[in-house]
């Protein structure tokens, strides 16, 4: 069935007619993602990682809705408290013909942790048993808890509980791959057309194991990626079918009346704020940093500027969308009104001599993302003007902007961090004193951080984290606004979208109606 479709489709431009190359034809979607403005996270986040998961096969992998669901494995039991993993894999071949075997699962895992990786994943697989000696040198790979006791059997032991585990593993940085391939062979439901070594298409793989189902596979035209407003642009026009990747730039515009039957929103772990130089300048006074917190009317900025019930004020280091058991990480003003906020911080700039009469000037980092991202910091100067702070935003292309805040060119920079899961570690590793973002250490927190990794009692590592974000909350390192929510264009007719907290949307269920 999947190769009379092919057949049957239009041509790449790239291409003469050959079986599998397609064009935005009826039976394919048009697919468009945001471009990053230096605030994504690749690992979790774009293009690359979109088409990756769609090409080749995780141990799991995310349902239409988000939901764990089956990859290479088709089941899997945890023993041991949670302190054992073992996965039962599927039939399914490489486009060689060659079995996909646990022992490429093994290799994959045994890179991923070695001395010399920088997977973006590696600090949160620390919780694999030998993982910390391996990848610090310390022990050979064969020590790594993985193991292929049969071809067809992967077994992960953990030195502690990480609840994240399954998740992680769906996610695309650990995807099985060939490594001696370049590129590696697909293993997935698609593999990936490319122009000029960019993605283009992701067509159907009739080497994947549901090759032979009776419903086939949408192919999906991968138009260039664009800025959050000429991406919305491009959908009005008709050039696109679905918007992917909107995070808080572009927010206000997607709002359009006329956009309302295409547009779907989903809350997210994740923060929107701004980063403080501590390391040198006004901001490295910490009553300053928690005046300027306590003056931002997060309320009045959710409900002026977007008015959309999902968007959740945030206080501290850990989004508010995190579960129940991290709540409290938070300062103790964050119950106060407003007015006694505005109180306290004219009290504490006072301390550090800064008043209407003694006004300072700080500049922010601004990512090219149109008006939304200004809108916010206008807000936001209203009301820090009447206690003697001025601010002067600069916009700058993706690249600069990241490199802005790597190299401290900067008095608060704006920060947008999105997972997929709810990774306490992955929001607190920046203010760990081996990192220094902004310049920030605090050894109270950082001891309380490594006194989580340390313990195998799950309650114990939420207790310490939360107190952990607490302090950093108090010092204010980052100054939260609040938790961003995701959106996308979807147009009417198109099936399988389902919005999740976890942003997964994987291309092999989407349909295209009439």
């Amino acid at each position: 069935m999947f190769r009379r479709l092919l057949l049957a489709l239009c041509l790449l431009p790239i291409a003469a007619c050959e079986e599998g190359a397609i064009s935005a034809a009826d039976e394919s979607i048009r697919m468009t993602f945001v471009a990053d403005e230096g605030l994504h996270d690749p690992a979790f986040e774009g293009r690359v990682s979109y088409t990756v998961s769609a090409a080749h096969l995780g141990l799991t992998a995310r349902a239409a809705d988000g939901r764990i669901v089956p990859g290479l494995a088709t089941s899997w039991r945890v023993l041991d408290e949670g302190h054992s993993y073992v996965f039962k894999l599927r039939e399914a071949y490489w486009p060689d013909g060659r079995r996909i075997t646990s022992g490429d699962v093994v290799a994959v895992l045994r890179r991923q942790l070695s001395p010399g990786s920088v997977s973006p994943l590696k600090p949160y697989l620390m919780d694999i048993e030998g993982a910390i000696a391996v990848a610090g040198n310390r022990a050979p790979p064969r020590m790594l808890g993985v193991a292929d006791p049969l071809p067809d059997v992967v077994t992960i032991t953990l030195s502690q509980e990480n609840p994240n585990l399954l998740a992680l593993l769906a996610e695309p940085s650990l995807a099985i791959l060939r490594s001696r391939d370049d590129p590696p062979p697909p293993s997935g439901a698609y593999r990936i057309e490319r122009e000029d070594g960019a993605p283009r298409a992701l067509l159907p793989n009739l080497s994947w194991y549901g090759a032979d189902e009776e419903t086939p596979l949408t192919p999906i035209w991968l138009t260039d990626a664009l800025p959050a407003d000429d991406a919305i642009e491009s959908y009005m026009k008709g050039d696109t079918d679905i918007v992917i990747g909107g995070d808080t730039a572009g927010l206000r515009r997607v709002q359009a009346p006329d956009l309302a039957p295409s547009l779907r929103m989903e809350r997210t772990y994740g923060f929107y704020g701004y980063l403080a130089r501590t390391g040198a300048g006004p901001l490295a006074d910490p009553k300053v940093r928690r005046a300027l917190s306590m003056a931002i009317d997060r309320e009045a900025i959710i409900n002026d500027l977007f008015a959309l019930p999902d968007l959740q004020a945030a206080y501290g280091p850990l989004p508010p969308t995190l579960p129940p058991a991290y709540a409290g990480a938070v300062p103790d003003w964050s119950v106060w009104t407003q007015e006694a906020r505005m109180g306290e911080a004219r009290r504490l700039l006072a301390e550090a001599g800064i008043a209407p009469d003694k006004s300072i000037s700080l500049d922010v980092a601004l990512p090219q993302g149109g008006e939304t991202h200004t809108e916010v910091l206008n807000a936001i100067a209203e009301r820090w003007a009447p206690l003697g702070i001025t601010l002067r935003g600069y916009t700058r292309r993706p690249d600069d902007h990241r490199k802005a805040i790597a190299d401290g060119d900067f008095d608060l920079a704006l920060i947008e961090r999105i997972a997929p899961m709810p990774l306490a570690r992955y929001f607190l590793r920046p203010f760990r004193c081996d990192v220094r973002l902004g310049g920030f250490c605090s050894p109270e927190a950082d001891g309380l951080m490594r006194q989580a990794d340390a313990s195998t009692d799950r309650g114990t590592r939420i207790d310490m984290t939360r107190r952990a974000a607490r302090i950093i909350a108090e010092e204010a390192p980052i100054l939260p606004v609040f938790s961003p929510v995701r959106w996308a264009l979807v147009r009417p007719g198109i099936g399988g979208w389902e919005d999740n907290i976890s942003g997964a949307h994987p291309p092999r269920f989407l349909t295209r109606g009439s």
